[in-house]
């Protein structure tokens, strides 16, 4: 008796946005014997025994290797969900870039300022405030900073002696000591207050918010008080201003008829000592600061950093920092809520953009890096909750609460969707790639539309091109050569799909973490130095 096989073939065809499926199939019984032909079932008309054992359907269309059914899956289910989170992320990634391309010439200061040009303006009186726990290694960063801030007082010390000077607030009498003995007899003033250990706000106000509300109270009872109207500009303890940028802060103070203000920050300082995956995530983030602009200049806050932060003193003295807490947990992005405070109480008119750069330093470690991110979520989360709750946010119009809401829900929804595209890509792409390569062999169709595959190529674009910027800005000064500068962006182009997706996990963590209920705050100072860094990571902070 002659021996009898069965062969199928399969073809399927995956379409963006609908998921469907075509199906082809044929079953041939191929006689192993002499016979000159083969009857094929299944409505295909018989073939000749070469044909039979070379390829298993007669349509020449068929003749590419039969996908798997688990790609299949992967392309028809998986492949337009994915499809939808990319142009989510997408259409973001697009408003960071009309930013970039048509107003880029808003986005930072260009022309020079000299302290002779400051000369022949009435310059306001300018505080530069640090706020610290006094932390390990927080001193020496500290120190950087107000360096800077020295070095340009040594262009001419009288003049800026008489409107300059440094404030620093902090938990540590031995930090605070420490800052006053290194810069004691500069051209300007360095002063500096202990928080006492029991002091607390009359809303119970906890966490960094704590220390600056405490030195707002010591100003509306005239410390260091100045005839005239003052802005204050906020450092973290890392920050860096140098002369050329904190020159053209004070020429635009001059002239502003704004109170709240912010510019860009780039992160070149401790470059090289921190991770290549923190340098990577880092250079993530000066592009966002293209959309900064865009959200200071029309008003609505819908993120406010607290570095590079200025405010009229008189504005910060009438809000404070007294922010309470938030069913029982301290807040830990004070700064979101007081633009909102800030927002609900005067309107649109007190924001502004000043342009000056202000410098700063990645975490150290992919954990601190981690944690940091988490923290800005959970954070904004907290602040969306409390100001929902809020009279004045409530008595707004209609149009402007839910361009609040949504406005802040959906850039913390892109950030923490951009976990969930990265790991379906990791498995959808393959797939995609094994569909395009059978496509383009067979002269078949398409896994995916014209139209849909520019535009998913066109993200691609803009997501690698947002991270060059970033990097490139990052690197601009740190200090290293053209050809050093030019491996460094490269690395983190190259590493900004793992760096990408270790944020938005971080993102997404804290999302799930407070859908599900879990609002405990565990605040500890992203750590300044390496060594300090490093005894985080043993102590297990």
């Amino acid at each position: 008796m002659a021996e009898t096989g069965e062969v199928q073939g399969e073809v399927h065809c995956w379409r963006a946005g609908c998921g469907e499926v075509l199906g082809l199939s044929a079953s041939a019984n191929c006689f192993k014997s002499r016979a000159d032909a083969f009857p094929v079932t299944g409505g295909h008309p018989a073939v000749d025994a070469a044909e039979c054992l070379a390829v298993p359907n007669a349509d020449k269309s068929m003749e590419r290797s039969p996908m798997p059914n688990s790609m299949n899956f992967f392309l028809s289910i998986l492949g337009p969900i994915l499809f939808v989170g990319v142009s989510i992320i997408g259409v973001r990634m697009a408003l960071y870039w009309w930013s970039f391309l048509f107003r880029w010439k808003r986005y930072r200061r260009r022309t020079p300022v000299s302290s002779r040009d400051l000369r022949a303006l009435d310059v306001p009186f300018v505080k530069i405030q640090i706020t610290t726990r006094g932390s390990a290694g927080s001193t020496e960063v500290i120190t950087r900073g107000i360096r800077n801030v020295v070095d340009l007082t040594r262009e001419d010390p009288e003049f800026y002696g008489r409107f300059l000077s440094v404030e620093v607030v902090t938990e540590s009498a031995g930090q605070a000591r420490a800052l006053r003995n290194a810069f004691q007899g500069s051209a300007i003033p360095v002063s500096t207050l202990v928080i006492p250990e029991d002091y607390e706000t009359p809303n119970g106000t906890r966490l960094k918010a704590r220390g600056l509300h405490y030195i707002v109270e010591q100003r509306r009872k005239s410390w260091n008080r100045k005839p005239g109207r003052t802005f204050i500009v906020h450092y973290d303890e890392e920050s860096v201003m140098v002369p050329v940028e904190l020159r053209k802060l004070i020429h635009c103070l001059a002239a502003t008829d704004k109170k709240i203000l912010e510019g860009p920050i780039y992160y070149p300082l401790e470059y090289l000592n921190a991770s290549p995956l923190c340098r990577g995530m880092e250079a993530n983030r000066p592009i966002g600061c293209y959309e900064c602009r865009h959200v200071m200049e029309t008003g609505v806050p819908l993120h406010l950093h607290g570095s590079n932060l200025v405010i009229d003193e008189s504005l910060e003295n009438e809000i404070g920092w007294d922010i309470g807490c938030l069913e029982g947990q301290p807040f830990i992005a004070e700064d979101y809520v007081f633009g909102m405070k800030a927002f609900t109480s005067y309107g649109t008119e007190v924001f502004g953009w000043h342009g000056c750069v202000m410098l700063e330093q990645p975490p150290f470690s992919v954990r601190s890096a981690f944690k940091q991110r988490y923290r800005w979520i959970f954070g904004v989360l907290q602040g969306m909750n409390s100001m929902t709750r809020n009279p004045l946010f409530l008595s707004l119009p209609w149009a402007t609460k839910f361009s609040l809401v949504w406005g802040t829900r959906y850039r913390v929804g892109t950030f923490a969707l951009g976990a969930v595209v990265g790991v379906l890509s990791a498995v959808v792409f393959p797939a995609f790639i094994v569909r395009a390569l059978e496509t383009l062999l067979s002269d078949g169709e398409p896994p995916l539309p014209a139209p849909g595959s520019a535009w998913l190529a066109l993200v691609g674009v803009m997501w690698m091109g947002s991270v060059f910027i970033g990097a490139w800005h990052n690197v601009a000064d740190s200090g290293m050569n053209r050809w050093a500068r030019a491996g460094e962006i490269s690395l983190a182009v190259l590493l900004a799909p793992v760096a990408g997706l270790i944020e938005s996990s971080a993102a997404l963590w804290a999302v799930f973490q407070w859908s599900v209920g879990k609002r405990d705050v565990h605040w500890v100072p992203t750590p300044k130095t390496k060594k300090a860094d490093l005894q985080s990571i043993r102590s297990g902070e």
